[in-house]
């Protein structure tokens, strides 16, 4: 009989900024420096289109949203990059992008792929929504050792899922 599976307790570098606190509920967006509402949810959107892991709450993905408002309080070009961006994907069909239907917001993604907005909203989605400690620990990954004395002490050969090596396999 296996053992149950437990789930990964993820840890962040503690020198690391905190992530943003991002309210709960409808008005959520009412926090947000730049962005207004409207901006904000299409944004949204664009995140859970381009990497929807349906096992990630809503909140993660808004903490993706107030980290690029963040970066578009901190430098006008990239708030100019933003807006471009959402009116792009806002103008590219009659109904607003998060209101239209997954296959038609790939659709308008595809078409704006080339583009500078599109770069700059995918990448700083990358780099934020896979930087966040709740997704570690969905996907089960434990996160940055050396403040807590490295992997070797934490169990760095735990891994039950691949087979061990015999004697000469290495």
């Amino acid at each position: 009989m296996s053992e149950p599976v437990r789930p990964a307790i993820a840890h962040r570098d503690p020198k690391l900024p905190p992530l943003p606190d991002v309210p709960e509920g409808p008005d959520w967006a009412g926090g947000l420096k730049v962005f207004d509402a409207p901006m904000a949810t299409a944004l949204l959107a664009v995140t859970r289109t381009l990497y929807p892991h349906q096992g990630l709450r809503e909140q993660i993905y808004r903490r993706v949203i107030a980290r690029f408002d963040a970066a578009a309080a901190a430098s006008p070009v990239v708030a100019q990059g933003f807006a471009a961006f959402v009116d792009g994907v806002n103008g590219a069909m009659p109904l607003p992008f998060a209101e239209l239907s997954e296959g038609f917001r790939e659709q308008v993604l595809k078409r704006l792929e080339g583009t500078a907005a599109f770069t700059l909203v995918q990448r700083l989605t990358v780099r934020f929504l896979y930087d966040d400690v709740e997704v570690w620990e969905a996907f089960g990954y434990e996160g940055a050792a050396v403040h807590l004395g490295g992997y070797v002490t934490r169990g760095f050969d735990d891994l039950d899922w691949l087979p061990t090596p015999q004697p000469g396999d290495y």
